[in-house]
């Protein structure tokens, strides 16, 4: 039996990356990834975050 070629489907021209439109979802530049400085509340709470985890590990450790 003669091998038969499997046809691969192309992109379709929705699919167009330099198209006009406004970007929308995953891809969209939302801003995240920006950083501002931490408030003093967000600072202490982080803080208080990695006491309870270094004390969580000391545990399962057998340390504390």
């Amino acid at each position: 039996m003669p091998n038969k070629a499997t046809a691969v489907p192309t992109q379709t021209g929705s699919q167009n990356p330099t198209s006009s439109a406004p970007a929308t979802g995953a891809g969209a530049n939302t801003g995240a990834g920006t950083t501002r400085p931490k408030t003093e509340a967000e600072l202490a709470a982080d803080r208080k975050y990695e006491e309870a985890m270094e004390d969580e590990y000391a545990k399962r450790e057998g340390g504390a």
